[in-house]
């Protein structure tokens, strides 16, 4: 047998100790220091935004919004921006708005509002294509979502046929605004996870069933997938509205309650969960991480980030970047005094995207019925998973090349996960 040397020894471990270093410096978790730069929302370029400001995760600087504006509270890939803008200054009156290519631009109010007799316009969201703007909206009190379209300049109040209260937290290129509904319950009223399509139909989720605690129980976010995420009966769901799936999941150990508030266009959740009175630990979920949410600062520890806090604690987390790759939130403390915190997960759960850095290779993207797979090493087994996490095929291989058969599918987002020689790829696929 060779002799190892001490030297050769030496060698190996630094190599090793290269590769993981090398690994973990593409995850990176930023916390800021400064009270109010609780973060609201982030990009796929780590652009976010605080409540009065713009952030950029490279170089980790704060800019103050424009003097136009007044608050800011979510964004999108094209850098445009939900906010608010004076109506009235001197009377210290807001309205909706949103900064288009850089220039921003107010939402205003309709004819039946007052905006002197406290009807406001409360902006939540802005859709990925910037078409629409959403948020909650009141007429006197009645409260309800309104739609705004960039294009078009029309304001929609939309209030709850059944007369109740409602609001819409976010829309997405399909015009879906998706939020809550009150609901007559024997101890008063029980808020209900719902969204409305651009028809103005009102659809309650799951279908046929309310929800029989009191709690959030709201939809928080929706994908261009119609891919929909919040909290039923004190737990997280995902909703994928393509094939009326509705998956109930169990709360992370230690948790009384959670709840998803963001989804990125290839499926990672992430939220929050309520390990103590008025304190909460961010939670994450996507299927190569397994079959429920964890708490994220558990995953950055698996991967040698350790979170830092005062209490050890990351809150709440309440975006996700389109991509799955930037995670934001804030610190436990009063929302508008708590400090926010960013990571970067890099391609620690989907891995990459692009084939010419992957050893499988796939086509077509979109499919209509055959995925070709293509791999430097052979092929042992690829599993097919629904947007939600759900099982929808599992085949075994010894190949390098091979064929999966999707026609049996429905129309939606699915992730491919492929194994070979011990390694997982995991990609997103269309099916047409």
């Amino acid at each position: 047998m060779k002799k190892i040397t001490f030297l050769t020894k030496s060698t190996i471990l630094a190599c090793f100790l290269m590769a993981a270093f090398a690994a973990q410096a593409q995850i990176e978790l930023k916390v800021q220091t400064e009270m109010s730069t609780r973060f609201n929302d982030v990009n796929d370029n780590g652009f976010g935004v605080t409540v009065f400001d713009y952030y950029d995760f490279e170089t980790n600087t704060f800019t103050p919004i424009e003097s136009d504006a007044f608050m800011v509270q979510a964004n999108n890939n094209d850098g445009n921006v939900a906010g608010y803008m004076f109506f009235d200054e001197p009377e210290f009156i807001l309205q909706a708005a949103y900064r288009f290519n850089g220039v921003w631009n107010p939402i205003g109010f309709t004819a039946e509002q007052d905006p002197y007799d406290y009807d406001e316009n409360t902006p939540y969201g802005i859709s990925p294509n910037s078409q629409y703007v959403t948020g909650q909206s009141n007429i006197g009190n009645d409260y309800g979502g309104f739609l705004y379209n960039t294009q078009t300049e029309e304001l929609i109040i939309s209030l709850d046929p059944q007369g109740e209260a409602s609001a819409a937290y976010a829309v997405n290129d399909n015009g879906i605004m998706v939020g809550w509904v009150d609901r007559p319950d024997s101890g008063g009223t029980l808020r209900v996870p719902a969204y409305r399509t651009l028809d103005g139909e009102y659809h309650l989720i799951p279908e046929g069933q309310l929800p029989t605690l009191t709690g959030i129980n709201t939809i928080n976010d929706i994908n261009s997938s119609d891919v929909m995420v919040g909290d039923f009966d004190l737990r997280p769901f995902i909703y994928d509205r393509a094939s009326n799936t509705f998956t109930s999941f169990d709360n992370p150990a230690g948790a009384d309650s959670a709840a998803f508030a963001s989804i990125s266009e290839n499926g990672v959740a992430v939220g929050f969960a309520d390990v103590d009175f008025q304190t909460r630990d961010a939670i994450i979920y996507h299927p190569s991480l397994g079959d429920q949410p964890l708490y994220l600062k558990d995953v950055l520890a698996d991967n040698g980030i350790t979170v830092n806090t005062a209490d050890g604690l990351l809150g709440t987390a309440i975006a996700v970047s389109p991509n799955g790759k930037y995670v934001t939130g804030w610190l436990n403390g009063p929302p508008p005094f708590a400090e926010g915190w960013m990571v970067y997960l890099d391609d620690l759960i989907l891995g990459t995207n692009h084939v010419s850095q992957n050893s499988v290779s796939f086509y077509p993207n979109p499919v209509e019925n055959i995925l070709h797979l293509n791999s430097k090493e052979a092929i042992d087994s690829v599993a097919v998973y629904t947007i939600t996490g759900q099982l929808v095929s599992n085949v075994t291989f010894n190949d390098n090349l091979t064929d999966i058969n999707l026609s049996n599918l429905t129309s939606g987002v699915y992730l491919v996960k492929v194994a070979s020689n011990g390694s997982v790829e995991n990609f997103k696929v269309i099916k047409q």
